[in-house]
């Protein structure tokens, strides 16, 4: 909580309504692309830069969609990990211990142009009962090579693994052994990117969990061994997910908060041999999204391999909040030579 004096309070709520306001103007929203009015959650198109609605380069990346989902569904919202899965849908999963999915309607180029047919599930514990308590805050999702979904969590730190399409959300998880250290993490800046490289490595990569070389504590996991490495984000930027590539480079997904709720997000790409032991970790920014862009607390990314590229998405954490939306922007990396 911030200490106010009373005399500055008012103007305190001024900056914030202002704020507020230009945050939200930001994203206007344009004839929204869907199929029906009565699903689970609905799409309406946003444009990421107002005063430039038809630009379509954000820095090395093109623009394909924006969108602002909605929904009434009071289990909806909170996303904090997103993955394509292996039978083409879109899954992402909430902070509150819930699993979503949904069908994706694309044109010729690969554009989302909808959601459809949405599935939204509690979350199992090993118990077979659905998350609850310290157990609920899940913060990243990723795919492994059978097709089954490596879910990591904060407040009980672990990794845990869950079924491949279409079992996924009736499975019970399986816990995946990671370095003991983890436990000292901080509750809320644990483990907040996975991703499973290539080679079959698993690349960890932590929030708040500091080194004193400025950079935040990962893991290269291999066999049940363990290597350290460091990521170190722009300042005043933390992880909040991260993907790998067909050729082994990784993106990373990193957001930063100033009072007021101004919100900025960056993508960076990490090359592929620099991912070692023992490895300071610092990426090439690839987009930068900050007023009066539409940015917001981006915390969720997924990758998907196609003829022209990569195709990436990126989702925001709403909190459950009024004040803040669930957008999900797509966005293509260009193959190299294109």
């Amino acid at each position: 909580m911030l200490g106010l004096h009373k005399t500055s309070l008012p103007q305190c709520l001024v900056a914030i309504v202002l704020v507020w306001l230009s945050f939200v103007s930001c994203l206007r929203p344009t004839l929204a692309q869907t199929s029906s009015s009565h699903g689970l959650v609905e799409l309406v198109s946003i444009d990421v830069d107002p005063k430039r609605p038809e630009r379509k380069n954000f820095g090395s990346l093109t623009l394909l969609s924006a969108f602002r989902l909605e929904s009434k569904d009071q289990r909806f919202g909170g996303l904090s990990g997103l993955s394509v899965g292996a039978d083409g849908r879109l899954y992402a999963i909430s902070d509150r211990g819930y699993w979503l999915s949904a069908r994706m309607q694309t044109d010729s180029n690969g554009a989302l142009l909808n959601l459809v047919d949405w599935q939204i599930a509690p979350m199992l514990a090993m118990n077979k009962t659905p998350v609850s308590g310290r157990l609920i805050d899940a913060e990243a999702l990723a795919q492994v090579r059978d097709g089954s979904f490596l879910v990591a969590f904060e407040g009980v730190h672990r990794i845990w693994r869950y079924s491949a399409p279409p079992n996924t959300f009736e499975s019970t998880p399986s816990p995946i052994q990671i370095p003991s250290v983890i436990a000292r993490a901080p509750s809320n800046g644990g483990i907040e990117g996975i991703t499973m490289l290539p080679d079959g490595r698993l690349l960890i990569l932590t929030e708040e969990f500091a080194n004193p070389d400025g950079g935040f504590k990962g893991w290269l996991v291999a066999s049940r061994q363990f290597a350290e490495l460091s990521y170190v984000p722009a300042d005043g930027f933390r992880v909040t997910d991260c993907a790998a590539l067909d050729n082994g480079d990784v993106l990373v997904l990193e957001r930063r908060y100033v009072p007021f709720g101004i919100l900025s997000a960056r993508l960076t790409l990490v090359k592929a041999q620099g991912i070692r032991p023992g490895a300071k970790l610092i990426g090439k920014e690839l987009l930068k999204l900050e007023q009066p862009l539409a940015a917001e607390n981006f915390e969720g990314m997924a990758v998907q391999r196609i003829s022209k590229g990569t195709m990436i998405f990126i989702v925001s954490d709403d909190n459950y909040s009024s004040f803040q939306q669930t957008l999900l922007l797509q966005f293509l990396l260009p193959a190299a030579g294109d």
